[in-house]
């Protein structure tokens, strides 16, 4: 499961929703990754800054292809013992 989140997002409430699923997930030991984008919205995929929904499309393409073409991919390998404390910046958080 990959969640993507903008960090401005008020239409969710903090810690709420999609970080919580995560973190149930990561517990369950279920490969998940989010990837948190800075100063973005709800509206991430129509109206964020430029780079960051190509960012965000090469995320989606980039978990595909690991995982339904079996492409290496270390970002999106499952890692047990990480810690699965949300980071901020736009790079995946396993």
């Amino acid at each position: 499961m990959m969640f993507i989140l903008g960090e401005a997002d008020y239409r969710t409430p903090p810690g709420a929703g999609g970080e919580q699923m995560f973190r149930a997930l990561k517990f369950r030991k279920i490969p998940t990754v989010m990837v948190r984008f800075p100063n973005e919205s709800h509206e991430l995929s129509r109206s964020g800054q430029p780079w960051h929904r190509v960012e965000r499309l090469q995320h989606i393409v980039g978990w595909f292809d690991h995982w339904l073409m079996g492409m290496p991919k270390p970002e999106y390998e499952v890692a047990p013992q990480e810690d699965a404390s949300a980071k901020k910046g736009s790079m995946p958080v396993k």
